[in-house]
């Protein structure tokens, strides 16, 4: 793991359109798992800035809907630096 974590610090540091590329290959995945209601993308825990906290106080929905938002917003956002780092 070492190994790999050393993989992709280069890989950032040397082609930083690769790692944004990255981050939004994680955050579609995240996207889509709060489309289709994936369990994984609503862990469970404690604290307040833990989601299931949230989906107990607002429910569910609600959670997802937001967090879809965020997601989108920041996917957009790493577009963005995608485009200026790829001229």
């Amino acid at each position: 793991m070492e190994q790999f974590g050393a993989f992709l610090e280069k890989l950032i540091s040397e082609h930083t359109e690769y790692g944004i590329f990255i981050v939004i290959a994680i955050f579609t995945l995240e996207l889509v798992g709060l489309i289709l209601d994936w369990d994984w993308v609503l862990e469970p825990g404690g604290g307040y800035l833990n989601e299931a906290y949230w989906c107990e106080k607002i429910g569910r929905k609600k959670v997802r809907i937001v967090l879809g938002i965020i997601t989108s917003v920041a996917i957009l956002a790493m577009l963005g630096l995608y485009f200026m780092f790829a001229r």
